[in-house]
């Protein structure tokens, strides 16, 4: 958005003229002004999220407590009591490896929506309240097109298929089994589910309530209870830590797999095989489609997978293009053609096919997904077992040497 657009937005939703901010917030705006392009937004969102004491605390992050307390001259206990509430509430993230614990802002924009928004459905608060932060903050990760954006995007997600579209396929990888992740979580107890975020601030934002069933995907949820979000192993272990999550049974997360296999939402993941979470992502409220739309295609990676056609079963009935949400498939004549190219190897063409007349194929190596550890966005990890912080130094390595 240009500078024009940002101020109407900002003016629209906190009302004109504008009130006046107090210096902390343009100071603490810069932590975050590489995040976003949106800089106009930024002070005025921060605001809306911190307290003037809170907006100088993450002006001087990274940092541990001590090193906040000092700078500021503040008793050490206050300090650390304030950040660990603000880690809580998503405001911020932590690392509990260093004694000292060190404290930072977010990775990234998206990271820092979701986490603040995530807090807030685990404590079952009304978002009201803080609309105004909300609707900022829905306009401020809104990104345009552009090669700078594209380029810090491309490949930070990936598509997983559905597993109904794969079910059946020899060389399937775990990461790639949303059927086999699920149990094998359950079966371990490292696995919760949540309610969409992304569902939650469409509600909030279009509705001024949350509304279960708002959602153009049919995937309506009262909480954690009936969410179509997962989080595994590391992930779900730090947040049973922070706050009030819900386990499932195993006939629990398989009805809300069954749910999602037959919604048009699409399976997103990090573009790692180190798969600590699953959004159900919907066509009306994913951030990351909000992306796509606006062009940056490459942010979402495609599956290994792309369906192929079987004329012989065809009978042109067209749900298929009805499912696709990249107009991937068309149907002319009778005939199927398949845009490889737009196609991200959801699967969900296949999944609905009425008379299996498609498919799914492999279409990439097995080294099209990355062997990272992932570190999300709301911490860095409790810890780190000998083989993932070697996995992190061999990555941080390869890294540095390519750029």
């Amino acid at each position: 958005m240009t500078i024009e657009e940002q101020k109407a937005k900002v003016e629209e939703i906190l009302g004109s003229p504008l009130p006046e901010l107090d210096p902390v917030y343009i100071e603490g705006a810069k932590v975050y002004m590489k995040m976003s392009p949106n800089t106009f937004i930024t002070p005025y969102l921060m605001s809306e999220v911190y307290t003037k004491e809170e907006m100088q605390m993450v002006s001087l992050l990274p940092a541990t407590a001590p090193e906040v307390a000092g700078k500021l001259g503040l008793d050490v206990q206050h300090v650390d009591d304030v950040l660990t509430e603000m880690e809580l509430m998503g405001k911020i993230i932590a690392s509990n490896v260093a004694n000292p614990r060190i404290f930072s802002p977010h990775l990234n924009m998206v990271a820092f929506r979701d986490s603040i928004g995530t807090a807030r459905i685990a404590r079952g608060e009304d978002w009201m309240p803080h609309i105004k932060a909300y609707k900022l903050m829905d306009q401020w990760i809104r990104v345009s097109y552009s090669p700078q954006a594209a380029a810090a995007t491309a490949g930070e997600m990936r598509v997983i298929p559905k597993w109904e579209s794969i079910k059946d396929l020899p060389g399937v990888m775990y990461c790639e089994n949303m059927k086999e992740i699920i149990e094998r979580n359950v079966r371990n107890n490292t696995i919760f589910t949540a309610q969409c975020v992304c569902r939650t601030y469409r509600s909030y934002i279009d509705l001024g309530r949350y509304d279960p069933d708002y959602c153009s995907d049919g995937l309506c949820e009262h909480g954690g209870v009936d969410g179509h979000c997962f989080s595994f192993n590391r992930q779900a272990q730090f947040f049973a830590k922070k706050i009030n999550v819900y386990v499932p049974t195993m006939d629990e997360a398989m009805k809300r797999l069954e749910e999602a296999e037959r919604s048009r939402a699409i399976y997103t993941t990090p573009n790692t095989r180190d798969t600590t979470f699953v959004c159900t992502c919907c066509t009306d409220c994913c951030a990351i489609q909000f992306y796509e739309d606006v062009g940056l295609k490459d942010v979402r990676k495609p599956s290994r997978f792309r369906p192929f056609w079987k004329q012989d079963a065809c009978v042109g009935c067209g749900v298929c293009v009805g499912r696709c949400n990249y107009d991937a498939i068309h149907l002319e004549n009778g005939t199927v053609t398949i845009e490889e190219d737009k196609c991200k190897g959801c699967g969900n063409c296949v999944v609905t096919c009425p008379t299996k007349a498609l498919k799914m194929k492999i279409v990439h190596e097995p080294d099209w997904v990355p062997e990272i550890p992932y570190v999300d966005g709301w911490s860095l990890h409790d810890e780190l077992d000998q083989e993932d912080a070697e996995n992190m130094e061999r990555w941080g390595a390869a890294g540095a040497k390519k750029e």
